[in-house]
């Protein structure tokens, strides 16, 4: 019973993100408290201190360090869908100099979290104050939460370090960031 809802489960993730599931029907296979226990860091975000959207923020600055692939473009998703603008997730990859300090400031967090850039003073110094520390922590552990996902596939053989990414939402914002 239990596998039939994890399986259902996995179904839904792959009608959702348009990305192939198997590495999880992977570890479901090797155990079924491994597979529940993994499923626990997509459940980690628990905003109360930040809202959503820099939750995903956050997440999407540390997947960028850790994945260029689908990981990347499943994480784009998910930022849009809970409200962050096209916009907003272009100029985050591309220029996030030109996003506004909040929402940079998280994003940056992220990047920092996966280990690829050093979190400016600056930064932390204004997430504390618009947040507060428990906001801080929130932030951090949701982007540490899902670097999980594309180190696992990249361990069990489904993704390389890298794939190219389907940039079709980030494809003219050099010319309006240089306009």
């Amino acid at each position: 019973m239990i596998t039939w809802l994890f399986n259902k489960a996995i179904n839904q993730t792959e009608r959702d993100t348009a990305y192939s599931g198997d590495y999880l029907r992977d570890v479901l296979a090797t155990s079924k408290m491994g597979f529940f226990k993994l499923t626990l860091a997509f459940l980690v975000p628990h905003p109360k201190h930040a809202s959503k959207q820099l939750h995903q923020v956050a997440q999407l600055g540390a997947i960028q360090q850790e994945s260029c692939g689908p990981c990347l473009e499943i994480s784009k998703s998910f930022a849009i869908a809970t409200g962050v603008s096209k916009t907003t997730v272009q100029r985050l990859l591309l220029a996030p100099e030109t996003v506004e300090p909040l929402t940079r400031a998280a994003f940056l967090l992220g990047r920092h979290v996966a280990g690829g850039e050093p979190l400016l003073e600056a930064s932390k110094t204004l997430l504390e104050k618009e947040l507060g520390k428990h906001g801080l922590v929130e932030l951090t552990v949701s982007a540490a939460a899902v670097r999980i996902y594309p180190a696992l596939k990249r361990g069990m053989g489904y993704a390389d370090m890298c794939a190219i990414p389907d940039l079709k939402i980030v494809e003219d914002i050099g010319e309006r960031h240089t306009a």
